[in-house]
Parts: structure tokens; C-alpha cells; sequence
């Protein structure tokens, strides 16, 4: 994390002044220090409920991004994906749904493209505030708790947000940090959030090297053994409730009426239906975001979040890294919550975005 802070050219961002004020200083010690309050606060802000501690994160990146990329230009693919993003959101509001329900999904809508732009902007001197902050926070807030299939540890996103940035950074305690991470996640025996750390490993590593095969295959034969013995919950099939929640949520949407099919039943509408469930308060929402995006926004705003989604891999393409942190995010939305993860998508979005901006001024 020693790098400087450069205004990046990649793909789909131009610079017309290389010169730019930014161009070639130093994150300033005030705003170094200030990021750092900024983010920790948010972060302890979590435990309030989490809309707090979204809103400080969301406001302090996109006041980043206007300072950082104010001389700036666009490309074609930029503008297409902030229209799509407006087109949801503006769906989002003018449908049903509460007021603060509404807000609340435009802004966990916001964190990973916002994210991905301040990465692509700014650069590595992105890890300077988010990775000190996650890295205090984690050990004073990291606990085991008991389940009924034994000892899992709590913030599994925030551990695979903290590895997706170790993935990008330049800093040589970067791998140990990232294998802390890893670890973590395979503590909290969550089985989506290990495939996703997979999917994001699979971005950095050179397979046309023999010497990842063979020191590969016998780091995947002992951590085999190692979850086999002590971690059993991932190797697991049960779906815990999801496919039954699934199955009563898609025989709503068959049986709706037109209106809702394409429109959707609105922000926060399956939160509200699920509180009607003897088992909402263990189970807690639908987990599987593409699904809950279809059922709240209709198939208008369902084709918006595909072709989104299709657009922001499409803009990242030459860097594989990038690419693979961005599915190992659409991944985890097929069987969690992500969409409500802001800090761990926002991590996500910053590692890819500064994956997409390095490969651009060495490729």
C-alpha cells in the first residue's frame, strides 16, 4: 500500500489532463486520517442496524469520487451503466413499497458500482482508508458463536471483503493479511463465502505455471483434510430452509397479477412477507438477492440488474482478477444477502476497480 495516487486511464475512463491536481501526489495526512475515522465509525455503526453506517460509507465514497475524478471524462460504457443504474433506482422510488424500505435498496444498489468507479479512479491509495479501518475493527469485533453444527465465526463478508482488497494491494505484509482473511472465512463455515474466496483466488493465480499445480494440489489435499475434520459445515448440502422460502416466494410471483410481474411488489416486500413466517426470526430474509430483485422490481427491473451486471464484467474484461471478484460477488447473491453487505460490497467494487485500472496502465 505504498503507491501513489494516479489519475488511471483505463478502458472506460479517459483523462484528458494528465497533469491533474491529483496526479501525482500522495494521499494528503488529513485525508488519510480522516478516511480512517470515517470508515471506523462505520463500521462500529453496524451494530445500530446498519442503514447509519451504509449512508456514512456511501456519502464519504462519492465525495471521494467528485474529488478525484471532477477533470475527468467518461467513456460510452460509463454513461450506459450510470443510465441503467438511474433507470433501477428511479424504478425503485416510483414503486411500492415504504419510503425508507425504498432508500434503503438504492443505496446497497450504489455500493458496488460505486466502489468499482473509486477504484478505477483513484487507485490503490483506496486501500490506505479501507484496509486500516477493516483491519482494527475485525479483531475487537470478531467473536465465535454456537450453532447447532458447531462454532462459527461471525463476519464472514467483512474477512472476504478484507481478502478481495489484499488481492489488489501492493503491500508486502498484503499476503499475510490475506491469509488471516482466508481463515477466517473458513472459521465462519460459510460455505458460499469460501467459494466466493475461491473464485477471487482464481483471479491471481498463473495456471500455466507447474509449480501452482503441485504446490496447489497439496495445499487443497491438507485443507481438505483440515475441513473434513474440524469444519464440517462446509461440506454440507442442506439448503436450510432457503429452497422452501423460494418455492412459496415463486408461486407468489406466478400467481401476481400482470402489474406486479413486470413492476414488482415493491422495496421491502419480501422482508414484510417473510415476518409473517413462524421461522422469520432465524431465517430473516430470502437469501438469494437475483431472486429478491426479481420479486421486488419485476421483470423490468430484474433485466436491468442482468444487463447491469453484464456491463460492469464487460467493462473490466481485460483484467481477469477483476473479473473474478466481481462473480465471486454475483456468486454469493445466489444463496445470501450481499445486497445488504454495503462494506463488503464496497470492498469488492474498490479491489475490482483497482485491478481493472492497474491492468489498463500495464497492459
Amino acid at each position: 500500500m505504498t503507491d501513489r495516487v494516479v489519475v488511471s486511464t483505463p478502458a472506460n475512463v479517459s483523462a484528458p489532463d494528465q497533469g491533474a491536481v491529483y496526479g501525482a501526489n500522495p494521499l494528503p495526512v488529513w485525508l488519510f486520517l480522516a478516511g480512517n475515522v470515517v470508515m471506523v465509525c462505520s463500521l462500529w455503526l453496524l451494530g445500530a442496524g446498519g442503514m447509519v453506517s451504509k449512508l456514512i460509507l456511501l456519502v464519504f465514497w462519492l465525495l471521494m469520487i467528485a474529488g478525484f475524478g471532477r477533470r475527468l471524462r467518461f467513456s460510452g460504457e460509463v454513461i450506459c451503466g450510470v443510465f441503467l443504474l438511474g433507470g433501477l433506482m428511479a424504478l425503485v422510488g416510483t414503486g411500492n413499497g415504504a419510503g425508507p424500505e425504498k432508500l434503503r435498496l438504492i443505496g446497497n444498489l450504489l455500493m458496488l458500482p460505486v466502489g468499482l468507479l473509486a477504484g478505477m479512479l483513484i487507485g490503490r491509495a483506496c486501500l490506505w482508508i479501507m484496509m486500516p479501518a477493516l483491519v482494527l475493527y475485525l479483531p475487537l469485533s470478531s467473536s465465535f458463536y454456537v450453532t447447532h453444527e458447531g462454532m462459527r465465526l461471525n463476519h464472514p463478508f467483512l474477512f472476504l471483503g478484507l481478502f478481495a482488497l489484499c488481492s489488489v494491494t501492493a503491500w508486502r505484509g498484503g499476503k499475510v493479511v490475506a491469509g488471516i482473511a482466508a481463515l477466517a472465512v473458513l472459521l465462519s463455515q460459510t460455505r458460499i463465502a469460501v467459494l466466493a474466496m475461491m473464485i477471487n483466488l482464481a483471479g491471481r493465480i498463473r495456471f500455466s505455471s507447474i509449480w501452482t499445480w503441485m504446490v496447489g494440489s497439496c495445499v487443497i489435499a491438507a485443507t481438505a483434510w483440515v475441513v473434513a475434520d474440524h469444519l464440517p459445515r462446509l461440506l454440507m448440502t442442506h439448503g436450510s430452509g432457503r429452497l422452501s422460502f423460494w418455492r412459496d416466494f415463486a408461486d407468489m410471483w406466478v400467481a401476481a397479477p400482470t402489474t406486479h410481474k413486470w413492476l414488482g411488489f415493491g422495496a421491502g416486500s419480501v422482508e414484510h412477507i417473510l415476518s409473517g413466517y413462524a421461522s422469520f426470526a432465524s431465517f430473516g430474509a430470502l437469501h438469494n438477492d437475483h431472486f429478491r430483485m426479481l420479486f421486488e422490481t419485476g421483470i423490468i427491473g430484474a433485466g436491468i440488474w442482468t444487463i447491469g451486471w453484464f456491463l460492469m464484467i464487460w467493462m473490466v474484461r481485460p483484467s481477469r482478477l477483476s473479473v473474478c471478484i466481481l462473480l465471486s460477488v454475483m456468486v454469493t447473491m445466489v444463496t445470501d444477502n450481499s445486497l445488504n453487505y454495503g462494506h463488503y460490497l464496497m470492498c469488492c467494487g474498490i479491489a475490482a476497480g483497482i485491478a481493472a485500472r492497474g491492468n489498463a496502465q500495464h497492459g
